[in-house]
């Protein structure tokens, strides 16, 4: 009898499972945590585009919730400066992308972004399966989503791809059935967004990785004599008395096939944040120099 009880409540213990369960390529509050806990410096500018689904499925649906999911995700980094979608789709819609590179004109009407990068890519894979087994008392069902996305980021300084990427991403849930008792496995729809966001987690760890490793900078809008206006402000971390690089723009240099190389560049002088100009701007102001002449450029001393 003593057995026959425990044979039972052991079936039921496992009918009563079925939990879901998420098999994710690296974990979601780790990378948040990373992104938010050492970062002090100054926000870098970026354009995230819709990415563009290549796979059979979803059509435009797919490409628009993995543009969704990596904006947040790369807002709540508390590292970045978003541009507005609404002024990306106007502009970009109007341009051809080129994974190989950009020309000369395609970067100079993407300047007008006010960026530092750009994000473009595709949704390249895409699948839900479900697979099962069975004997003479259970039966097992295992549905799994499966994506892929394509990411590149174009530097607008130089017009450089400084990085092309696959993230990848995969949910599954579990339904068990014990002697006819237990979850009947619909499809989940919650398999999707949980995979999206385990590929976009994976993106997100990739681009904070290699944005990192890049320079920040600014762009000089406006000279009077020392006083040097620039785009970033409290709103991209900066501080006063904040010491920046100021620095002549060249040429752009160009290859030849016309595909961008980037711009020669020559060190002026120094200054300091001296006054905010509303959230976005500051007046940089220089120590020996008084006379410059645009397009100037800021580095941060370091």
């Amino acid at each position: 009898m003593r057995t026959l009880s425990i044979l039972m409540l052991s079936l039921f213990l496992l009918t009563c499972t079925g939990a879901h369960k998420e098999v994710k390529t690296t974990d979601d509050q780790l990378v948040r945590t990373y992104l938010t806990s050492s970062f002090i410096g100054p926000k870098k500018k970026l354009a995230v585009t819709k990415f563009e689904n290549t796979t059979r499925f979803g059509q435009r649906r797919l490409g628009d919730q993995l543009t969704d999911i990596l904006s947040t995700e790369l807002s709540k980094s508390n590292r970045f400066l978003l541009v507005e979608r609404a002024r990306i789709d106007q502009i970009v819609e109007q341009l051809a992308l080129a994974q190989s590179g950009l020309t000369a004109g395609t970067l100079q009407q993407l300047e007008l972004l006010d960026a530092d990068y750009i994000i473009t890519g595709t949704v390249s894979h895409y699948a839900v399966t479900t697979t099962g087994s069975s004997d003479l008392f259970s039966q097992k069902k295992i549905q799994k989503a499966e994506v892929a996305a394509d990411m590149r980021i174009i530097d607008l300084h130089s017009g450089e791809i400084i990085l092309s990427e696959t993230g990848r991403g995969l949910a599954e849930r579990e339904f068990k059935k014990v002697m006819g008792m237990g979850e009947e496995g619909g499809y989940d729809e919650s398999l999707e967004l949980d995979a999206f966001r385990a590929a976009v987690v994976d993106l997100t760890n990739r681009i904070v990785r290699s944005l990192d490793q890049r320079p920040w900078l600014c762009d000089i809008v406006k000279v009077s004599g020392r006083e040097l206006y620039i785009d970033a402000g409290r709103e991209s971390n900066l501080k006063l008395m904040d010491t920046l690089q100021i620095f002549q723009k060249g040429d752009l240099v160009t290859d030849l096939s016309g595909q961008v190389i980037g711009y020669r560049e020559k060190y002026l002088d120094s200054g300091v944040i001296a006054e905010f100009v509303g959230e976005r701007g500051s007046i940089l102001q220089a120590v020996n120099l008084d006379t410059f002449q645009l397009p100037l450029f800021c580095r941060l001393a370091h």
